[in-house]
Protein backbone atom coordinates (compact mmCIF):
# COMPACT_ATOMS: atom_id res chain seq x y z
CA UNK A 1 0.00 0.00 0.00
CA UNK A 2 1.44 3.63 -0.95
CA UNK A 3 0.91 6.55 1.24
CA UNK A 4 -0.03 9.48 -0.44
CA UNK A 5 -0.20 12.94 1.20
CA UNK A 6 -1.04 16.43 -0.41
CA UNK A 7 -1.46 20.21 1.07
CA UNK A 8 -4.19 21.52 1.86
CA UNK A 9 -5.24 24.50 3.16
CA UNK A 10 -4.40 26.02 6.83
CA UNK A 11 -1.76 23.77 7.41
CA UNK A 12 -3.30 20.52 6.27
CA UNK A 13 -2.08 17.58 4.99
CA UNK A 14 -4.45 15.34 2.98
CA UNK A 15 -3.24 11.28 3.46
CA UNK A 16 -4.50 8.81 0.76
CA UNK A 17 -3.82 4.91 0.64
CA UNK A 18 -3.53 3.90 -3.47
CA UNK A 19 -4.77 7.32 -4.36
CA UNK A 20 -8.37 6.97 -1.84
CA UNK A 21 -8.18 9.42 0.58
CA UNK A 22 -8.00 7.84 4.20
CA UNK A 23 -7.67 11.09 6.61
CA UNK A 24 -6.47 14.42 7.12
CA UNK A 25 -3.33 15.44 10.00
CA UNK A 26 -1.33 18.94 10.66
CA UNK A 27 1.81 19.41 8.78
CA UNK A 28 3.98 18.98 12.01
CA UNK A 29 2.27 15.99 12.79
CA UNK A 30 3.18 14.64 8.60
CA UNK A 31 6.40 16.10 8.65
CA UNK A 32 7.28 14.53 11.97
CA UNK A 33 5.94 10.87 11.46
CA UNK A 34 8.74 9.30 9.69
CA UNK A 35 6.75 8.89 6.14
CA UNK A 36 7.60 10.60 3.02
CA UNK A 37 5.35 10.45 0.15
CA UNK A 38 5.64 7.50 -2.02
CA UNK A 39 6.30 5.69 1.01
CA UNK A 40 4.78 1.71 0.84
CA UNK A 41 3.37 0.66 4.33
CA UNK A 42 2.30 -3.11 5.04
CA UNK A 43 -1.35 -3.48 7.27
CA UNK A 44 0.18 -3.37 10.36
CA UNK A 45 2.04 -0.17 9.96
CA UNK A 46 -0.82 1.61 8.30
CA UNK A 47 -2.84 0.30 11.60
CA UNK A 48 -0.51 2.16 13.79
CA UNK A 49 0.15 4.92 11.50
CA UNK A 50 -3.92 5.54 11.55
CA UNK A 51 -3.94 5.05 15.22
CA UNK A 52 -1.32 7.81 15.74
CA UNK A 53 -2.72 10.03 14.02
CA UNK A 54 -6.10 9.74 15.33
CA UNK A 55 -4.41 10.37 18.79
CA UNK A 56 -2.73 13.43 17.05
CA UNK A 57 -6.04 14.93 15.98
CA UNK A 58 -8.00 14.15 18.95
CA UNK A 59 -5.14 16.03 20.50
CA UNK A 60 -5.44 18.59 17.93
CA UNK A 61 -9.41 19.23 18.55
CA UNK A 62 -8.89 19.13 22.32
CA UNK A 63 -6.42 22.36 22.27
CA UNK A 64 -8.55 23.58 20.07
CA UNK A 65 -11.60 23.32 22.35
CA UNK A 66 -9.81 24.74 25.52
CA UNK A 67 -8.30 27.62 23.32
CA UNK A 68 -11.92 29.26 23.36
CA UNK A 69 -12.76 29.00 26.94
CA UNK A 70 -11.24 26.70 29.80
CA UNK A 71 -13.14 23.89 30.01
CA UNK A 72 -13.33 20.50 32.62
CA UNK A 73 -11.44 17.62 31.64
CA UNK A 74 -14.98 15.94 31.44
CA UNK A 75 -16.35 18.02 28.91
CA UNK A 76 -13.76 18.26 26.61
CA UNK A 77 -13.43 14.15 26.89
CA UNK A 78 -17.09 14.25 26.21
CA UNK A 79 -16.75 17.01 23.32
CA UNK A 80 -14.31 14.77 21.39
CA UNK A 81 -16.08 11.06 22.08
CA UNK A 82 -18.28 13.00 19.24
CA UNK A 83 -15.54 12.73 16.75
CA UNK A 84 -13.68 9.62 18.44
CA UNK A 85 -13.98 6.78 19.99
CA UNK A 86 -13.96 6.85 23.64
CA UNK A 87 -10.09 5.53 24.35
CA UNK A 88 -8.34 8.19 21.88
CA UNK A 89 -10.72 10.82 23.40
CA UNK A 90 -9.73 9.64 27.07
CA UNK A 91 -6.02 9.50 25.47
CA UNK A 92 -6.22 13.28 24.05
CA UNK A 93 -7.80 14.33 27.60
CA UNK A 94 -5.00 12.72 29.28
CA UNK A 95 -1.93 14.69 27.25
CA UNK A 96 -4.02 17.50 27.55
CA UNK A 97 -3.96 17.53 31.13
CA UNK A 98 -0.39 15.94 31.68
CA UNK A 99 0.82 18.88 30.01
CA UNK A 100 -1.26 21.51 32.08
CA UNK A 101 -3.64 22.55 29.18
CA UNK A 102 -6.46 20.99 30.95
CA UNK A 103 -6.50 21.70 34.98
CA UNK A 104 -9.89 20.99 36.88
CA UNK A 105 -8.49 22.89 40.42
CA UNK A 106 -7.97 25.53 37.45
CA UNK A 107 -11.22 25.36 35.97
CA UNK A 108 -12.88 24.82 38.96
CA UNK A 109 -11.82 28.18 40.65
CA UNK A 110 -12.49 30.21 37.43
CA UNK A 111 -16.22 28.85 37.06
CA UNK A 112 -17.15 29.13 40.85
CA UNK A 113 -15.86 32.82 40.86
CA UNK A 114 -18.12 33.44 37.37
CA UNK A 115 -21.08 31.85 39.26
CA UNK A 116 -20.06 33.33 42.38
CA UNK A 117 -19.62 37.17 40.67
CA UNK A 118 -21.60 37.31 37.85
CA UNK A 119 -24.59 34.69 38.26
CA UNK A 120 -25.01 35.81 42.20
CA UNK A 121 -24.87 31.52 43.16
CA UNK A 122 -25.19 30.38 45.86
CA UNK A 123 -22.15 27.70 47.97
CA UNK A 124 -24.89 24.67 47.38
CA UNK A 125 -25.75 25.94 43.61
CA UNK A 126 -22.31 26.38 42.56
CA UNK A 127 -21.62 23.04 43.77
CA UNK A 128 -23.89 21.67 41.77
CA UNK A 129 -23.12 23.06 38.69
CA UNK A 130 -19.51 22.13 39.00
CA UNK A 131 -20.39 18.63 39.68
CA UNK A 132 -22.38 18.93 36.56
CA UNK A 133 -19.33 19.77 34.64
CA UNK A 134 -17.91 16.40 35.94
CA UNK A 135 -15.66 18.05 38.77
CA UNK A 136 -14.41 15.52 41.69
CA UNK A 137 -15.88 16.76 44.51
CA UNK A 138 -13.12 17.33 46.55
CA UNK A 139 -11.86 19.77 44.07
CA UNK A 140 -15.38 21.50 43.88
CA UNK A 141 -15.79 21.77 47.25
CA UNK A 142 -12.45 23.70 47.74
CA UNK A 143 -12.63 25.94 44.80
CA UNK A 144 -15.70 27.13 47.01
CA UNK A 145 -14.71 26.93 50.51
CA UNK A 146 -11.79 29.29 48.96
CA UNK A 147 -14.72 31.47 46.91
CA UNK A 148 -17.34 31.56 50.30
CA UNK A 149 -15.53 31.24 53.42
CA UNK A 150 -18.03 33.33 55.94
CA UNK A 151 -21.27 32.75 56.55
CA UNK A 152 -22.26 36.36 57.00
CA UNK A 153 -21.24 37.08 53.53
CA UNK A 154 -23.85 34.94 52.43
CA UNK A 155 -26.29 36.72 54.17
CA UNK A 156 -24.77 39.98 52.89
CA UNK A 157 -25.04 38.55 49.36
CA UNK A 158 -28.67 37.66 49.45
CA UNK A 159 -29.45 41.19 50.77
CA UNK A 160 -27.64 43.13 48.16
CA UNK A 161 -30.14 40.85 46.14
CA UNK A 162 -32.96 42.29 47.76
CA UNK A 163 -31.91 45.54 47.14
CA UNK A 164 -31.08 45.62 43.46
CA UNK A 165 -33.94 43.23 42.40
CA UNK A 166 -36.83 42.93 45.28
CA UNK A 167 -36.47 46.40 47.29
CA UNK A 168 -40.08 46.02 47.53
CA UNK A 169 -40.00 42.55 49.12
CA UNK A 170 -40.82 43.76 52.52
CA UNK A 171 -44.87 45.05 51.62
CA UNK A 172 -45.94 42.37 48.60
CA UNK A 173 -45.98 39.19 49.86
CA UNK A 174 -45.98 37.63 46.04
CA UNK A 175 -42.37 39.80 45.61
CA UNK A 176 -41.29 37.73 48.90
CA UNK A 177 -42.35 34.60 47.75
CA UNK A 178 -41.17 34.85 44.26
CA UNK A 179 -37.62 36.19 45.79
CA UNK A 180 -37.33 33.53 48.35
CA UNK A 181 -37.79 30.24 45.50
CA UNK A 182 -35.16 32.40 43.62
CA UNK A 183 -32.78 32.35 45.92
CA UNK A 184 -33.21 28.93 46.50
CA UNK A 185 -32.78 28.16 43.17
CA UNK A 186 -29.50 30.42 43.30
CA UNK A 187 -28.44 27.65 45.71
CA UNK A 188 -28.41 29.87 49.50
CA UNK A 189 -29.69 27.93 51.98
CA UNK A 190 -33.16 28.51 54.11
CA UNK A 191 -31.54 29.16 57.07
CA UNK A 192 -29.60 32.01 55.29
CA UNK A 193 -32.28 33.41 53.26
CA UNK A 194 -34.54 33.53 56.09
CA UNK A 195 -31.55 36.02 58.21
CA UNK A 196 -31.80 37.91 55.04
CA UNK A 197 -35.39 38.79 54.82
CA UNK A 198 -35.30 39.33 59.15
CA UNK A 199 -32.49 41.61 58.03
CA UNK A 200 -33.35 43.43 54.97
CA UNK A 201 -37.16 43.99 56.05
CA UNK A 202 -36.64 43.93 59.95
CA UNK A 203 -38.74 41.36 60.37
CA UNK A 204 -39.04 38.05 61.39
CA UNK A 205 -40.86 35.60 58.69
CA UNK A 206 -42.26 32.34 60.63
CA UNK A 207 -43.46 29.22 59.37
CA UNK A 208 -46.76 30.61 59.22
CA UNK A 209 -46.35 32.44 56.46
CA UNK A 210 -45.02 29.87 54.28
CA UNK A 211 -41.31 30.50 54.84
Amino acid sequence: MIIQAKEGRYNKIHISIDGEYLLTVDADYWYSCGYINGDELDEQELAAFKIAAGSRRAFNAGADIISRREHSAREVYVKLCRKFDPETAAKAVNRLCEIGMIDDERFARMYAEELYNKKGMGKRRILFELSAKGVDRDIAEQAVENLISDEEDNVQRIVDILEKKYYNVAYDEKVRRRAFAALQRLGYSYGDIRRAFNEFCESDFDSSEGW
